[in-house]
């Protein structure tokens, strides 16, 4: 990344007091979750800091009996009070900031929320990335030691010290629900912008400890449909696998040296899983690959939730719960995760019955401990430097600050005809437009935390714009789903002798999440598209463009929306995607001109559905092909397209040979001169082209991502 000049306007100031003091130990520290200070534990090997953590979870696991072996397996671990080990709980999120899903928390406690994984996928900033991450762990450090000090030491819900974090499946099809959860649809740039992320939260300062456990999810063949992912089995060939699928977790692996691994909740049949084992149960991804191809050995592998249960209740891989507990554990899936237990009430019906050794749950138990004891849980705190992070590590000036540029960074200019944008900020009359464009909770994406604000776009226009500019504001649909016109007329009257029309439009947690895809929308009795804008959300804006306003459009979404006639009809367009708490902010300090926006599409945008094969189909080149890669049509905009409000001149390509061996490295080098009136950045990207290969038995892509920079 080539930065010549970064101009960042910070209007906000945010501060957090707390009417009460956490009191906390003799050392400054908050209480532990395990007591290794007290006897006979204090004696034990498992509590010897001056031993290696494989040595200290060896021992433990070697004085456990075997019931109690076998409920550690459970992401609720129970107490081990004779050996002073508290109540567990594995559950935590942290996809853009720590989650606040199921948490207890006091109506005092907030922190920051960052802009989705979409967002910093179009930032390609993988030094960016990293501090976010770096910020969440700061935060989820924090919050994991008040509730510490809450419940007396016990680990609860959303509190833990490790988190279902970052997802690297990659953006196959815009209609799968969750795109707004990945880095995009690369798996160059999710590998490293995984990577990136996971360091930021598992390293710290001593390298001794880590600050949190990240894990990756979902392992491994999984982007959509979500709504059928209980029971799908995706079939993949293995060059798909090892060439898109697999590049991100082994990223993960190797060069990120990820604490856990999520498997999804679908099946995979390929030619190393020919019967399509579900992936909780599936010992070639998890045994073969995970393990033995990319080292993984002591990674602690945690089923989705419910995951193992679904191997006999959905998949019908099994006949029944203790088949379903055995197969998975045999597998090499070392958590249960869900409220129904399955491995804590039939791993001891199947050790019984034949079907599992006590070998491997132990191997698995060992695993689990050796990541909490990697984490400090069975240390003295004067040891662990992250033990003493508190309340005053939330939602600070210097994570807010971090928060509104990557919010900025990540916001992609589409279209800017005749230099419409930026606007000014005394314009007389500004109309303000759409069902997102007041809204706190679309900005937010989802696994939000707990914002101690929140700047929508409305406010961000505001707060910018001088004190003699008059604002009209209509939401011209009751929600993003805009399934009729009855705020039309509001919208167009907001919009009479307005000097320009800011319609923020797009999708919202309403129309594609977690378990539910984009599914196709009606306005009135007319279906639309279903990777466009929804319901008569595009009706409205070319309601709009009869008044002969000028009109800047600014999309809300997780997947790309296809906005064919929008790109033809309408000056502006700019994609800001889910963009945290101050995401209105920075938003309105692109539109006038605070900042240079600088994001690049992290995802192809296709012309509408009918250019799609199936969902179900994970064949990458089936025609008429997936991604940038293998996508033969026309994009309606490319991966990695963004404009600026400057302009750029590349210059003096050059390679350090002609040819290149296997394995071997190339040096590409040129000048990027930024040669308009603007300070801004410029994301240099290079490609590699394939001529086809027709001696090849498995397709090759047309072009690959090698550098961003």
């Amino acid at each position: 990344r080539s930065v010549y000049s970064l101009h960042l306007s910070m209007v906000i100031v945010l501060g957090l007091l707390f009417s009460s003091l956490l009191v906390r130990n003799c050392f400054g520290a908050f209480p532990a979750s395990v007591d290794c200070q007290s006897e006979p534990q204090k004696g034990y090997k498992f509590c010897d800091s001056s031993l290696t953590p494989e040595e200290r979870a060896s021992d433990l696991v070697s004085r456990l009996t075997t019931d109690e072996a076998i409920q550690q397996t459970w992401t609720i671990a129970p107490a081990i009070s004779r050996l002073g080990i508290k109540p567990y709980n594995w559950r935590s999120n942290c996809l853009h900031g720590w989650s606040a899903s199921g948490g207890h928390w006091d109506s005092n406690v907030t922190w920051t929320v960052f802009p989705s994984p979409m967002n910093l996928g179009a930032t390609f900033d993988t030094d960016l990335v990293l501090k976010v991450g770096q910020a969440t762990s700061d935060e989820g450090r924090a919050l994991h030691n008040i509730m510490l000090e809450k419940f007396n030491g016990e680990s609860t819900e959303a509190a833990a010290l490790n988190c279902f974090s970052p997802n690297v499946n990659l953006l196959r099809d815009p209609r799968w629900g969750r795109a707004e959860e990945t880095f995009g649809e690369d798996p160059f740039v999710l590998s490293q912008l995984g990577v990136a992320y996971t360091r930021g939260l598992q390293e710290g300062d001593t390298p001794h400890y880590v600050k949190v456990v990240a894990c990756a999810k979902h392992y491994v063949v999984h982007s959509g449909r979500d709504n059928d992912r209980a029971h799908f089995v995706a079939n993949a060939s293995m060059h798909d696998l090892y060439d898109t699928y697999l590049p991100a977790f082994k990223s993960q692996v190797v060069g990120a040296k990820v604490g856990q691994i999520m498997p999804a909740y679908s099946a995979v049949r390929c030619t190393g899983s020919p019967d399509g084992a579900p992936d909780c149960a599936n010992r070639f991804l998890l045994r073969s690959v995970l393990r033995e191809q990319f080292g993984g050995h002591n990674i602690s592998v945690c089923s989705d939730n419910g995951g193992v249960a679904q191997v006999y209740e959905t998949h019908h891989y099994v006949a029944t719960a203790e088949d379903a507990a055995a197969v998975s554990i045999n597998a090499s899936t070392d958590l249960d995760l869900g409220h129904d237990a399955i491995y804590s009430k039939n791993l001891g019906p199947a050790l019984k019955d034949g079907k599992v050794t006590l070998q491997t749950i132990q191997e698995s138990v060992w695993r689990n401990f050796y990541w909490r004891i990697r984490l400090g849980d069975f240390d003295p705190a004067q040891m662990v430097p992250y033990q003493s992070i508190g309340a005053d590590h939330l939602d600070t000036k210097a994570n807010q600050e971090l928060n509104l540029l990557s919010a900025q960074k990540s916001i992609v200019l589409l279209k800017n005809e005749g230099n419409m944008l930026p606007l000014k900020t005394d314009l007389k009359r500004i109309a303000v437009i759409g069902p997102n464009a007041a809204s706190d909770r679309t900005p937010l994406s989802n696994y939000a935390g707990v914002p101690s604000m929140v700047i929508n776009v409305m406010e961000g226009i505001n707060m910018t714009v001088t004190s003699g500019t008059y604002i009209a504001y209509a939401s011209g649909c009751k929600d993003t789903r805009c399934s009729d016109k009855d705020g039309f007329d509001d919208a167009v009257k907001a919009a009479q002798g307005a000097d320009v029309a800011i319609m923020v439009m797009g999708l919202s947690g309403s129309l594609e999440g977690e378990g539910h895809d984009r599914d196709p929308t009606k306005c009135g009795d007319v279906t639309q598209d279903t990777i466009g804008l929804p319901g008569c959300q595009q009706s409205l804006v070319q309601t709009i463009a009869a008044t002969k306003v000028p009109i800047v459009l600014v999309l809300m979404n997780g997947g790309p929306l296809s906005i064919a006639w929008e790109k033809e009809n309408v000056p502006a367009i700019i994609d800001a995607f889910y963009p945290g708490a101050l995401g209105g902010q920075a938003v309105a300090d692109v539109l006038f001109g605070k900042y240079n926006p600088a994001g690049r599409m992290p995802v192809t945008t296709y012309v509408g559905e009918k250019e799609l094969p199936a969902v179900e189909n994970y064949n990458m080149s089936y025609p008429p092909g997936r991604t940038y890669k293998y996508y033969t049509g026309e994009p309606l905009y490319p991966f990695g397209y963004g404009l600026s409000y400057t302009t750029y001149n590349y210059s003096g390509l050059s390679l350090s040979s002609s040819t290149i061996k296997v394995c071997d490295g190339l040096t590409v080098s040129a000048m990027v001169k930024n040669t308009g009136q603007m300070d801004g950045e410029e994301v240099a990207q290079l490609y590699l082209s394939f001529q086809p290969q027709s001696s090849l038995s498995y397709p090759v892509p047309m072009r690959v991502l090698t550098v961003s920079a």
